[in-house]
């Protein structure tokens, strides 16, 4: 981790000897009293930390705090849901980019039962996320929902986000990178299930007014598809 994260924002903080973050301090980083780290409040500012008391039964931290000037890019994804392998790489991956939503939905070629994975019920997928912000060394956090057909995700896609991209490396027949990107405006991308998407799914995004994009003629892994159109989206809009 290269920040640590808390709940809310606070100018000292108690951390017992049996909290993770406790254990990362002083095993991990190998800090002593007085030393100084970067913490951060979710979805709130960074801070620099001193480590102003430290023993066995805990350690205490006393914050400063810097003004919030972090934001998430306005980059939406629909993936297909993947086998929850897949969909743990995606979740810390993409939140690493600061993308601003993730939107996972049960697609006509996917399996259901990918849903029914703990990653989704135990809460798993939130600790993810988290992980994917303090190595990024950031804040805040993407919105992400599991929704059970293309047609509901594509509900609920405001209609000012009109830059609209789905990933298709059978009937595609434009590059991502010749997209027509414009600058500061939101981008979805929609990304199939490991099978790919069906015919009646295509028809929903032609209708969608998405341009249907690939990669280049290589099938590629559900999340190494969604971490290269990341990057070409934010290169194109010149976040990188």
């Amino acid at each position: 981790m290269n920040i640590i994260l808390f709940p809310i924002k606070e100018d000292v903080y108690q951390l017992p000897s049996d909290d993770q973050r406790y254990a990362h301090i002083t095993q991990v980083l190998k800090m002593k009293q007085s030393d100084e780290l970067f913490v951060g409040a979710v979805n709130g500012p960074l801070g620099k930390a001193n480590i102003t008391s430290l023993d066995n039964a805990g350690l205490e931290l006393t914050v400063t705090w810097f003004p919030d000037k972090q934001q998430l890019h306005p980059v939406h994804f629909l993936v297909g849901l993947p086998r929850p392998q897949t969909a743990r790489k995606i979740l810390t991956e993409i939140t690493a980019l600061g993308a601003k939503q993730i939107m996972f939905f049960g697609s006509e070629k996917g399996e259901p039962g990918y849903a029914q994975s703990s990653l989704w019920s135990s809460g798993e997928w939130e600790r993810l996320i988290r992980q994917g912000t303090e190595q990024a060394f950031a804040t805040h956090l993407p919105e992400v929902s599991v929704l059970s057909s293309l047609q509901e995700v594509l509900e609920r896609i405001p209609e000012n986000n009109r830059q609209r991209i789905a990933l298709d490396v059978y009937e595609a027949t434009t590059p991502m990178g010749s997209f027509d990107f414009r600058k500061a405006e939101p981008i979805v991308i929609a990304i199939g299930s490991e099978r790919g998407w069906s015919s009646n799914e295509r028809d929903l995004l032609r209708s969608a007014k998405f341009t249907l994009c690939h990669l280049g003629e290589r099938v590629l892994r559900t999340e190494t598809a969604a971490v290269t159109a990341a990057a070409v989206a934010l290169t194109k809009t010149g976040v990188f």
